[in-house]
């Protein structure tokens, strides 16, 4: 397996799937972007290199997310919130707690589709805080399932900023500017020493060291760095002994049955998972657009329990990902997950 961290020299165009064609249209970035700017970005400069399609058959993005690079090449990754924790401390982010899954209550009745429900157990009421990330020892905590606080946290605003920017279309037969054709779009700023962690695998060539790639809209330049990437392994011990474990998605999750995730050894009694997103794009191969996919977006959080089996197959899931009926998407870095026990 091959690791880079991809360091943008300017401004990304991370776009989504929604369109501003008409006059006066706004368009979104997308943070974090889909798994499938790197593939992109990587797949695209090996063939630069002279590396045949047909070699790159095999290739699969392990791993994708946001990352920061510390002095001596030492990378720290970064999380999106995960969906199990809630944070309504806006000043000191001192209050984070954990989602439990219970049982509903007789004579409580709701529309939740699974045995247990996630419940929020605070002393007083409080709005969840927005735009969080978890730090490296963030990480290393949630996947122990031991308590967050402040220094585990670090906000989106100390990470990037959005930049937006003016445009205006212009008339293909005049090449001047089209009337009343004038638009904004955002960008992102990452700060320095942010960008992003990828790695993957099938592919026998590597990028050159120092090598740029084009990634996002407009191919804006990306230098590429050897990095080695550790990540922290779950206790598996006691997720064995206790038969029960936390599934959190690293990317989004294509799934057959919508939101349930497939192919887990074990019953699912609980989920706290945010809105669906659609991913699409473009297909430079075959000059067509990807069909659009509803998707479990990243940080969603699934509890299981009944664990069958040894853990062998669990790990396997850990390590591959999930498997999904289009194995463009799977080579592309979506459905990549991390397990970890239940929280204390």
């Amino acid at each position: 397996m091959t690791s880079i961290f991809l360091d943008p020299l300017d401004v990304l165009y991370l776009r989504g799937n929604k369109l501003f064609a008409d006059a006066g249209a706004h368009g979104e970035a997308l943070m974090p972007p889909w798994p499938s700017l790197a593939a992109g970005a990587i797949r695209s400069r090996l063939m630069a290199e002279g590396v045949s399609l047909e070699a790159l058959a095999d290739f699969r993005l392990t791993q994708f997310g946001l990352a920061r690079l510390h002095d001596g090449g030492v990378i720290e990754h970064l999380w999106p919130l995960p969906a199990d924790v809630i944070v309504s401390d806006e000043i000191a982010l001192g209050d984070a707690t954990y989602l439990r899954p219970s049982t509903t209550p007789a004579g409580i009745a709701s529309s939740h589709a699974l045995p247990k429900l996630p419940t929020l157990q605070t002393e007083k009421p409080g709005k969840p805080v927005g735009g969080l990330w978890l730090t490296g020892d963030g990480i290393a905590a949630w996947l122990a399932g031991q308590p967050l606080n402040a220094k585990h946290f670090v906000r989106s605003g100390e990470l990037w900023q959005t930049d937006p920017r003016l445009g205006i279309a212009l008339d293909p037969k005049t090449r001047s500017a089209a009337e009343g054709k004038i638009y904004t779009t955002e960008t992102t700023a990452l700060k320095k020493g942010i960008g992003f962690i990828a790695a993957y695998e099938g592919s026998a060539n590597k990028l050159p060291a120092e090598s740029l790639v084009r990634l996002g809209g407009d191919g804006r330049g990306a230098v590429v760095r050897s990095v080695t990437s550790h990540t922290t392994a779950p206790d598996w011990a006691r997720i064995e002994k206790e038969g029960r474990f936390r599934l959190m998605l690293t990317t989004p999750g294509l799934f057959s049955g919508g939101w349930r995730p497939d192919g887990v050894p074990a019953a699912l009694v609980a989920a706290s998972v945010s809105r669906a997103e659609t991913i699409s794009g473009w297909d430079i191969v075959t000059n067509k657009p990807k069909p659009a996919q509803r998707v479990a977006p990243t940080g969603s959080v699934y509890w299981f329990e009944n664990l069958t089996g040894n853990l062998t197959t669990l790990k396997a899931l850990a390590q591959n990902g999930f498997p999904m009926e289009d194995p463009a998407r799977h080579a592309e870095g979506f459905g990549k997950l991390v397990i970890a026990p239940w929280a204390v």
